[in-house]
């Protein structure tokens, strides 16, 4: 919850719309999905809904884009996303790859190392990556102005929704005229913040994990010569814990924890802000742009489904930034969502499918928020005593190689939801990791491009072996043939497969090491793209699309050849 902010300028924005102008379009049409909330997340899912060609009405209360510091750092499965939304070249241009973190303990040494993954990318983008937000989500945006179905209406407040069974009745004020509108939808989706008064509506308990600080968060263009480090720096120091963060090009972000008795009153004034920022800089170098008091939360709802109503981003979670993930969990919840939604209603799935999406959801996200929970209490330790013990343990864990050094680590696959597990509800080895994205060409071609470009976000069966596809048999064929999925060869040419076979091959052996890693012949992705499961001969696929095809539809739903 931001309490105190203050600003030099702000982002030009150029999706201001007219709000009246659609008002007397929209009242009486019916929307597939109504999104309130205009943030990332919001924007993320109409343009996922977008794409599929769902009617959306976005409600937004603000007439511009937020101005005010918030997320600053994302990672590669966040850009996938925006891949499939067909913006991710768009969107890498004004970012910059995470220069990774040190921390440094009271001796000014580092005790501990958080950097993004090595090698090759293995999802085909940066693993981590740095940008400015309002940029951001000005191309986000800017994609959803290519669909004439989605209608957005900015200077719009949420008013309260009446939820039946087959649709959703939402009341909004329009602040421009002062006047009520009533917009219906099969579903409604909170993407409105931390404060979420659908969510308040719902009446959704949050679990608190207990994490509650002050924190200062500024950001600044340099403007001199300045010498600062070049990765970015977790200050684990008790006399003033801080952090330093280097944005694209000129921009860098202090996060500066307050200590017992400051609170947001007493840095209401530039004076007082460059006083405390002088602490970790040289602030005569720099120009401040903006600034604000954060309370920094830890809590996840408890429940993100009722019905046709479902939370998303900071509606249903919260957590410090000490992770760089709270964005990427927005962006992870709404293209779960996504997915789901569309296979209820353009493909017959099952309304059950949709209450996996809690199920997958918070558990992932729950991890996270506590282990950036853990990182905010290592870099906020003020106790000298505590302090020391805590650089000696970590100094100790670094220098021993016991310590996990590579962000993506930390970032946990599914373990429950709509993937392969065995007889006690345990994910069979594969289950639940993100696939790998390798840049592929087809054969004769000397074009490359990112798999998923080539497959459409759906359900697909890859292999290195086209003798895998003859697995399937008349059954099976017609269970995948039902889930609309599609099939693919990476490896060499094959000219005996049938067309709708999409065969590649690969330039960086990214999907060998892949199969080798889990000892698979064939593998089954969902299409979020984390892996149904993997199979090592003909029984084994067989059985995992036929129950992949019964969460999804049913046994009942299977055509019959």
């Amino acid at each position: 919850m931001e309490i105190h902010s203050w600003d030099r300028f702000r982002w030009a924005d150029k999706h201001t719309h007219s709000a009246r102008r659609g008002q007397i379009i929209l009242t009486n049409m019916k929307y597939d999905a109504i999104i309130i909330g205009y943030g990332p997340a919001g924007a993320t899912l109409a343009n996922l809904l977008a794409i599929r060609g769902w009617r959306v009405a976005v409600v937004e209360q603000s007439l511009r884009i937020y101005d005010k510091p918030r997320a600053i750092t994302a990672d590669h499965e966040c850009m996938r996303v925006f891949q499939e939304c067909g913006l991710a070249e768009d969107i890498v241009s004004g970012t910059s790859p995470h220069p990774g973190t040190d921390f440094v303990g009271m001796d000014n040494k580092v005790v501990k190392r958080f950097y993004p993954q090595p090698g090759s990318k293995q999802l085909g983008w940066e693993p981590s990556f740095m940008f400015v937000q309002p940029q951001l989500e000005e191309k986000l945006r800017a994609g959803i102005e290519r669909h004439k179905h989605v209608h957005v209406l900015l200077s719009h407040r949420f008013l309260q929704f009446e939820a039946e069974n087959h649709e959703v009745r939402v009341q909004v004020h329009d602040l421009s005229n002062d006047r009520d509108l009533e917009l219906t939808a099969k579903y409604l989706i909170a993407c409105d913040g931390a404060s979420s008064p659908v969510r308040r509506q719902l009446e959704t308990v949050l679990e608190d994990l207990e994490f509650d600080e002050w924190w200062m968060v500024i950001d600044a263009w340099i403007r001199g010569p300045l010498q600062l480090p070049q990765r970015c720096v977790q200050y684990c120091r008790p006399t003033r814990p801080g952090t330093y963060i280097i944005g694209p090009g000129d921009l860098r972000r202090w996060e500066i924890k307050l200590l017992p008795g400051e609170g947001p009153d007493d840095f209401h004034t530039e004076e007082s802000i460059r006083r405390v920022l002088s602490e970790f800089v040289d602030a005569a170098s720099l120009e401040l742009c903006r600034t604000a008091v954060y309370r920094f939360h830890a809590v996840v709802a408890e429940r993100w489904r009722s019905g046709r109503v479902f939370l998303a981003g900071d509606a249903a979670h919260q957590m410090p930034p000490f992770l760089g993930q709270g964005m990427c969990a927005g962006v992870r919840d709404v293209v779960n969502l996504a997915w789901k939604l569309d296979m209820v209603e353009r493909l017959g799935a099952t309304a059950g499918i949709l209450d996996t999406y809690g199920i997958e959801r918070k558990p992932h996200v729950r991890t996270i928020v506590s282990l950036a929970k853990s990182f905010g209490l290592i870099i906020g330790e003020l106790d000298p005593e505590a302090a020391r013990s805590r650089d000696v343990r970590l100094r100790a864990e670094l220098e021993s190689g016991q310590a996990e050094t590579v962000r993506q680590k930390f970032i946990p696959g599914l373990t429950a939801g709509i993937i392969a597990t065995d007889a006690s509800g345990t994910p069979k080895p594969g289950a639940g990791s993100l696939f790998v994205q390798p840049r592929v060409r087809k054969h004769g071609s000397t074009a490359t491009a990112l798999l998923d470009d080539m497959t459409g976000a759906c359900f697909l069966l890859a292999s290195e072996e086209p003798g895998v596809l003859e697995w399937l048999d008349p059954k099976t064929r017609d269970q995948w043939l039902r889930l609309k999925g599609k099939m693919t060869v990476i490896g060499g040419a094959h000219a005996s497969l049938p067309p709708e076979v999409i065969t590649v091959s690969e330039d960086d052996g990214i999907f060998r090491e892949f199969m080798a890693q889990h000892g698979a012949r064939a593998v089954l992705v969902r299409p979020d793209r984390y892996v149904y499961g993997v199979a090592s001969n003909a029984d084994s696929l067989r059985q995992m699309v036929g129950e992949l095809h019964d969460r999804i539809f049913g046994p009942s739903k299977l055509r019959q050849p």
